[in-house]
């Protein structure tokens, strides 16, 4: 071990094995699972090769493909041998082999699955989950066109019924209608999910799901009307074949159209079963485990700079010594928010999952589910995923400028990490437009006068405790922070539909900057409320040591937030004065001084491995 990162190790008073059971119970949700996880990682190691171990950096991007799904294959059937069934342990579990690279069959786990599971009938589920075994299928999940893509209701690939066979005819009447970006389909796949636009006797129902076949299942070649393909190199991905698919009047089967929640009866009649906003619940999974995901990858970048920074000597002082990087206020600067933000963001996609999962139990798989609370569900998804992923991308950066040259060569791992959060804020919605849907809930809450807000049952438990008024000032100046920003931006389009007389969306395009503003505060503020409750929730573990580090972390974090993240908010809209934000200033000052003696110690409670966080 470096003799620096074994000082850092010594001098530090976290404990870090303590620390790392605790994320590790909240990952997996029990300390017993916690551990079988980690022996089967270690089984995992010696079995299969890392992905680094094989030269991959250097191969030529078929090569690379050629061993991503070799090792893809015999991940998944080790994760059968061992009845890993759980996709947050599966995904935790390759990184040991593939680091930060994807695996080939990503979507066939999360997206293809999950919406078999929530939007088929119970005949429906009973027979794919058969025909997919018994037939080796792989499956992707098509939505995206060249001409539209997080906006649904504007796709134009159409799925028109004929009773006359008793058949949908799947088609891209345009060339904007081509689906272009879906994961695995250029070469990989042979089933699809394919979103459409149902069309009933030339009238339009609106989007719909078909499970399209798109290769044959004995020589893997297109099916008759269907043509596809590799769509090229990509800023990264390169062993992922994301493909393009153009349907020229493909048949399949009705009962490939999946309907729990609306249906086509063999004569061409159209029922809706139920509302079809639910659909959207298939989304609110993915973004639960992309946001869990996220968090991870920007603890690796971090792990990654706060370790090099401790071992790495620069610019000696008046007697010739050369301290450690981190030592230098600014690295701490730079590198330290970023820390605080990782754990942050940990315990608020933990506790979010938690409440999908929640909220999934008791509504019968999002069936029963509240409109209401589903379009909080949906606006609150939208938010963190687009927060989660921002930070992973901007602290990744950071992460690397802070490693100077070295973090700028593909060896130090966080080339991946950086490209993945890159890509991460355009998939599954681009960030910009997910902050504004969340922002359009948020005027809805506020003109029909309901709370946007979701809080944890043991919210009032929390309140009363010595922890929560360590932190009150900090959380009641970002609770006013919200009330007088979404006040303000509320009378700003009333005005302007008012007063100038602009219809809706001219008022909302020229209010959309500030709205983005208003998400992002509204979604701090969840996060601040979740890192509250994993902060309270540790208290229990009686580890004080530990307790009183995590502490001083959550409160770096909510200075960082006044201080940099929004201090023009705060001060414009008098929460605080300039005096006040010196104040604050010099405490987040001070606090880089607490957290640097312990910051190795924080990443090493991770649990990474080397394999998971460089190429070696």
């Amino acid at each position: 071990m470096n003799k620096d990162l074994a000082k850092e190790r010594q001098n530090s008073s976290l404990r870090v094995q303590k620390l790392n059971s605790f994320i590790g119970r909240n990952l997996f949700l029990s300390d017993e699972r916690y551990k079988q996880v980690l022996e089967l990682k270690s089984v995992l190691a010696s079995q299969i090769k890392s992905l680094y171990d094989e030269n991959y950096e250097n191969l030529e991007r078929e090569q690379k493909y050629e061993l991503v799904l070799k090792k893809s294959l015999e991940l998944i059937e080790f994760a059968n041998e061992h009845n890993v069934t759980n996709y947050m342990e599966y995904t935790y579990l390759i990184g040991e082999v593939m680091g930060t690279e994807k695996h080939l069959f990503g979507l066939h786990f999360t997206m293809f699955s999950i919406s078999l599971e929530l939007w088929s009938t119970a005949e429906q589920k009973t027979y794919w989950d058969r025909f997919l075994k018994e037939n080796g299928v792989f499956g992707t999940y098509i939505q995206t066109e060249i001409g539209h893509g997080t906006f649904i209701r504007g796709l134009e690939t159409t799925a028109t019924y004929d009773p006359t066979t008793q058949e949908f005819i799947i088609d891209s009447p345009t060339l904007t209608s081509i689906k272009f970006w879906p994961g695995a389909s250029g070469k990989t796949c042979n089933y699809a999910i394919v979103m459409a636009k149902l069309i009933i006797d030339k009238k339009d129902y609106g989007i719909h799901a078909f499970v399209v076949q798109l290769r044959s299942l004995e020589n893997h070649c297109p099916v008759p009307g269907i043509e596809i393909g590799d769509i090229g190199k990509k800023h990264a991905y390169e062993a992922i074949d994301n493909g393009f698919v153009k349907f020229n009047h493909v048949r399949i089967p009705r009962n490939n159209m999946l309907m729990r929640f609306a249906q086509v009866l063999p004569n061409g009649e159209f029922k809706q079963l139920g509302n079809e906003i639910v659909m959207y619940a298939c989304m609110l999974i993915m973004r639960g485990i992309l946001c869990m995901f996220a968090s991870l990858l920007h603890s690796i970048s971090t792990t990654i700079a706060i370790r090099y920074s401790c071992v790495r000597r620069q610019t000696a002082d008046p007697n010739g010594f050369e301290p450690q990087i981190i030592d230098y206020q600014t690295q701490q600067y730079r590198l330290l928010p970023g820390l605080a933000t990782t754990y942050a963001n940990f315990f608020a996609t933990i506790n979010f999952r938690n409440i999908l999962n929640s909220f999934k139990k008791r509504s019968s798989n999002f069936s029963q589910i509240d409109p209401n609370e589903l379009a909080k569900l949906h606006a609150l998804s939208s938010g963190i995923k687009a927060m989660v992923f921002d930070e992973c991308l901007k602290f990744g950066q950071i992460n690397r400028l802070c490693c100077g040259g070295h973090g700028y060569s593909a060896s130090s791992g966080l080339q991946p990490v950086i490209q993945e959060a890159d890509a991460g804020c355009t998939y599954e919605g681009d960030n910009i437009v997910l902050y504004l849907q969340t922002a359009r809930y948020l005027l809805k809450a506020i003109q029909k006068g309901f709370s946007p807000h979701l809080y944890l049952d043991n919210l009032s438990e929390i309140k009363a405790s010595e922890l929560f008024k360590r932190f009150e000032h900090y959380i009641l100046l970002f609770d006013r922070l919200y009330e007088n920003q979404i006040g303000e931006i509320s009378n700003r389009m009333i005005s302007l539909m008012e007063d100038q007389k602009l219809d809706r969306f001219e008022a909302w395009n020229s209010s959309s900057v500030v709205l983005v503003e208003t998400a992002k505060i509204y979604i701090c503020l969840f996060i601040i409320y979740m890192n509250l409750n994993g902060i309270y929730e540790h208290q229990k573990i009686e580890c004080a040591e530990n307790q009183i580090i995590l502490e001083e972390l959550f409160e770096l974090y909510l200075t960082y937030g006044i201080v940099e993240k929004f201090p023009n908010h705060f001060l414009k809209l008098g929460v605080i004065d300039g005096q006040e934000m010196t104040v604050h200033q010099n405490r987040l000052y001070e606090l880089l001084k607490k957290i640097r003696q312990n910051a190795v110690c924080l990443v090493d409670a991770f649990g990474w491995s080397d394999s998971n966080l460089c190429k070696h």
